[in-house]
């Protein structure tokens, strides 16, 4: 299926390492322009001279996505290389694993400042250039956490939960402007963020890393973990005019741990 992306302008926050690598990489293949914007300028540059090619340019971007300094330059760099934005995904994600009872306001405030607090930022700063061009495909990264809350990522988890009501709220604002919005929660998968939870997990129920892996993939009814491609597909499936009457949905792509 041509899901028509080819010489489409993305930005993909937190676009260095993990799911949103993936999804810079499935954007080039696509044909697709992308801007990185991470706060890792060297991992984001190292990745944009890896998969850049003659179909597609990939620029990177240092973005703090808690300042609103780095959101607007984020923006005006890519109008001033691209002319517009068409694709925005908001990945860019952290976590940490504490008992509510430990969870101090700095670490709330660290996790739903990058979570929550940049969604809005960058969203902010790319939307009025969307509706100019009554044209645009916001995809927002929340999580498993962000339907079913669990022990020791309160934190985390209010700010997953939070990406998917900005979702629906802009994605009946924004309808009128041929503007979607949409989410992708993924499930379990072994990228940096995850090994966090297994580590402490592990550590709370005194067992090995390894065991409580298993445990997890015992629970997934396809009993495979999914992989940042997985997640990295179900986004380039929104950001195309394949999707174009899907809006406001949060996508699980879990193996089944959770069916809404």
């Amino acid at each position: 299926m041509d899901l028509g992306l080819e010489g489409k302008i993305a930005i993909v926050t937190g676009g260095a390492r993990g799911i949103g690598a993936a999804i810079v990489e499935g954007f080039v293949r696509e044909g697709s322009n992308v801007v990185i914007a991470d706060n890792r300028l060297d991992l984001a540059q190292e990745l944009a001279e890896k998969v850049g090619n003659g179909r597609a340019k990939v620029l990177a971007v240092r973005t703090d996505v808690t300042r609103k300094s780095d959101a607007d330059n984020l923006v005006s760099t890519t109008l001033q290389e691209f002319g517009k934005i068409e694709i925005l995904v908001n990945n860019a994600g952290v976590v940490g694993h504490f008992r509510f009872v430990d969870l101090e306001e700095e670490e709330w405030d660290r996790v739903n400042d990058v979570n929550a607090k940049g969604v809005y930022l960058v969203t902010k700063a790319v939307v009025p250039h969307m509706i100019a061009a009554r044209y645009g495909k916001i995809v927002n990264i929340s999580s498993l956490a962000g339907k079913r809350g669990n022990a020791g990522i309160t934190h985390y988890s209010a700010s997953k939960f939070a990406i998917i009501g900005i979702t629906q709220s802009l994605a009946k604002e924004l309808g009128e402007y041929n503007i979607n919005v949409n989410a992708v929660c993924p499930g379990i998968l072994p990228t940096a963020m995850w090994d966090i939870l297994l580590d402490a997990r592990a550590k709370l129920q005194g067992v090995s890393p390894e065991q409580v892996w298993e445990e997890w993939i015992e629970q997934i009814p396809l009993k495979r973990a999914q992989t940042p491609e997985d997640i990295a597909n179900v986004v380039l499936f929104l950001s195309s005019e394949v999707s174009k009457n899907i809006t406001g949905e949060a996508i699980s792509v879990n193996g089944g741990l959770r069916m809404d």
